[in-house]
């Protein structure tokens, strides 16, 4: 499995520079061991050159040994104990699994950087910039065809019929009603009913003088005189008219008291009576069960899903634009007033304070899990790849320091022999 890396030749470039580095010091000290070997018969001080060059090459040899069994066998020699990464991937993988979880996870660890970032002033700051606000609305907005769109209309629409309908059944009308009408009755309210109801019968009976005349003149015998339907038209027009103005001019008339007391008793025949509520719970039944109803139900998804759509991919889209006004009021609020911000901040910090420490294990498995999944070869060589040049230093530092004590040792020798 390949690993994404970063620059990849160029760390190979100085991967490779560095194992030649320190390759060609080996060398070097190899060189001068020979040179110091044979300058040693006839300069005494070639000693001190050859003791430094001996232990050099031996610090070289034994950190090349230790850096190279990390990640290969050391000259394809399957000696034990080496290809160390390559051979124990997966157990390095839940080791590495463990440690972050126990290091990095904790809640002591997460709760203090959490309390450092002040997540909603960083988002209010941000948002504060209208290109960034417009840019998260726009995204918003066009996800939304896409998620309409991937709901299956049969299903939603199934969901609307029976969880409306079930809601619908679930609740009892006639004392809803009766609250509703109770509310609505408050402070003869529904007086004003009662005068809108005189002013529409007024403007009924005066456009309608005319259908009166003609059905009492249909309705009156061959033999009865014209002046008497004239004087009967005149009566009930009159009686009419005078009743009307009456009940709307005076308050407390009689017909205005009958009217309170079929409203009261109304009220509570609909939170009360039990044949009421039969009444209305079958007309109830009837009305769901009816064809409109139920096209109406049929049609809803699809009307609304319509309409969400098309104002979605329109330009100046509606719902884009209450996005957006909604993210700046958000990120206003959220910058001028501290009391909330703070309140936000804690109540995140909690939040993803719980998530990470409910799931800490979930998330260090995704590294144990993942490493298990990499190839053995293409992950030694990715490790050496990060931190190979970094461990060159050790075969360079073990040959100088190897030399050095080397020659230390050289010297303490020869003045033990005085």
């Amino acid at each position: 499995m390949n690993l994404p890396l970063i620059n990849e030749p160029a760390m190979r470039r100085d991967l490779a520079r560095m194992k030649q580095f320190a390759t060609a010091l080996l060398l070097g000290m190899v060189c001068l061991f020979a040179l110091a070997l044979y300058l040693e018969r006839d300069f005494a001080w070639a000693g001190f050159l050859r003791a430094f060059a001996e232990a050099a090459m031996v610090g070289a040899l034994a950190d090349w040994f230790a850096v190279t069994a990390l990640f290969r066998h050391p000259m394809g020699v399957p000696i034990p104990h080496t290809a160390i990464i390559r051979r124990n991937k997966d157990r390095i993988g839940a080791s590495l699994g463990n440690f972050v979880e126990n290091n990095f996870l904790t809640p002591e660890v997460i709760a203090s950087k959490l309390e450092t970032m002040d997540i909603p002033h960083r988002i209010a700051d941000w948002l504060a910039q209208p290109e960034n606000a417009g840019e998260i609305a726009q995204r918003i907005t066009a996800v939304i065809p896409q998620f309409l769109n991937a709901l299956r209309h049969d299903d939603v629409q199934r969901f609307l019929e029976e969880n409306i309908a079930a809601r619908v059944r679930a609740l009892e009308v006639a004392p809803l009603a009766g609250n509703l009408l109770s509310a609505l009755t408050t402070n003869n309210r529904h007086q004003f009913l009662l005068d809108e109801g005189l002013k529409l019968a007024e403007r009924i009976l005066n456009d309608n003088k005319d259908f009166i005349r003609r059905k009492i003149e249909e309705e009156t015998p061959w033999y009865v005189p014209k002046f008497v339907d004239n004087r009967i038209y005149d009566l009930i027009i009159t009686k009419a008219e005078q009743t009307l103005r009456e009940v709307n001019l005076d308050t407390d008339h009689e017909l205005r008291q009958k009217f309170n007391i079929a409203t009261q008793d109304f009220i509570m025949d609909l939170r009360h009576s039990d044949d009421y509520k039969q009444k209305v719970e079958s007309l109830k039944e009837d009305l769901l069960e009816n064809p409109v109803v139920r096209q109406y139900f049929s049609s809803l998804w699809a009307d609304v899903k319509h309409r969400i759509i098309t104002d979605a991919e329109r330009p100046d889209s509606n719902i884009r634009e209450q996005i957006n006004n909604s993210l700046q009021s958000l990120s206003n609020a959220l910058l001028n007033d501290e009391t909330v911000r703070n309140r936000v901040n804690t109540w995140l910090q909690q939040v993803l304070l719980s998530i990470i420490i409910n799931r800490k294990s979930e998330i260090t498995a995704i590294i144990s899990d993942t490493v298990k999944k990499w190839d053995a070869d293409t992950m030694s060589d990715r490790v050496e790849l990060y931190i190979g040049r970094d461990l060159q230093f050790i075969r360079i530092n073990g040959t100088l320091v190897g030399g050095t004590v080397g020659l230390v040792i050289h010297v303490i020798a020869l003045l033990a022999k005085r």
